[in-house]
């Protein structure tokens, strides 16, 4: 009737959604096809970088793309100088946050993250260690995260004591957090060793499922140490008696398995 809007069907909307996805469709195959296309020629020009980052935008974890991409920043490192080298990778580290913002958790961001830091010709480390309070504040237990923050913290030298105050806060925000106790247990024996006339004694490190190999030394942590951190895992025992976290970290204590693999 006049003056009333027409409403489309739910049959209606459907079908247009499904007219809009293969459209979608359409157009990621034909990049796909293009990007495998350039690689077989062996092209690794800036056109093939668009196309890459096209695809990988919607589809962070395309495992083949990614190699690609890293094909090409190896070639144009090759063609550019080192300041637009600089600009490229910077660049990349911008697009591979908006790949994490699409899924957090996907293993070929970081791990191309990781690739790209290492190559980049003058690092922000400061930025990096940003980026994973931000992500760890979102998803404390993102383990893509955890590694890629070990490997920062490895190739900038932060501090121990720096990062063992990192997990402080941490766990203060939150004792259910299997992931924060387990990396202050990696921290503590290189802050607070025992000395060397103590008994040594091997064991597992919290959480791990996987036997220690013959060839492997361990630290343990000094007495006074232990003694604070069983204070700390107790004010969690009060917090939630019930979280598994915490009890998992005091039963380590309880065996003095302050350990660190080496």
């Amino acid at each position: 009737m006049h003056g009333r809007v027409k409403v489309k069907t739910t049959a209606q909307q459907e079908e247009e959604k499904k007219k809009e996805r293969e459209k979608k469709l359409k157009i990621y195959v034909a990049a796909r096809d293009a990007c495998f296309s350039k690689r077989k020629d062996g092209v690794f020009d800036e056109e093939a970088l668009q196309l890459t980052q096209q695809l990988l935008s919607s589809n962070p974890d395309f495992a083949t793309l990614w190699n690609y991409r890293r094909e090409i920043l190896m070639h144009l490192e090759t063609v550019k100088d080192e300041d637009e080298v600089q600009k490229i990778y910077e660049a990349e580290l911008s697009f591979l946050e908006s790949c994490l913002k699409v899924n957090p958790k996907s293993y070929g961001s970081w791990h191309h993250r990781g690739w790209v830091s290492a190559r980049l010709p003058r690092p922000d480390w400061a930025r990096e260690l940003s980026l994973c309070d931000r992500c760890l504040s979102l998803d404390d237990r993102n383990f893509h995260c955890w590694d890629y923050r070990r490997m920062v913290v490895k190739m900038s030298g932060v501090p121990v004591k720096q990062e063992l105050e990192f997990t402080d806060r941490l766990i203060g925000s939150n004792f259910s957090n299997y992931s924060s106790w387990h990396y202050r247990s990696t921290l503590l024996p290189l802050l607070h060793p025992e000395s060397p006339e103590a008994t040594s004694q091997c064991c597992d490190p919290p959480h791990s499922s996987s036997p220690p190999s013959p060839q492997t030394h361990f630290h343990r942590v000094c007495e006074e140490q232990l003694l604070k951190e069983y204070e700390l895992v107790q004010n969690a025992f009060f917090t939630d008696p019930n979280d598994q976290s915490a009890w998992f970290y005091y039963r380590w204590l309880l065996g003095r398995g302050m350990c660190l693999y080496l």
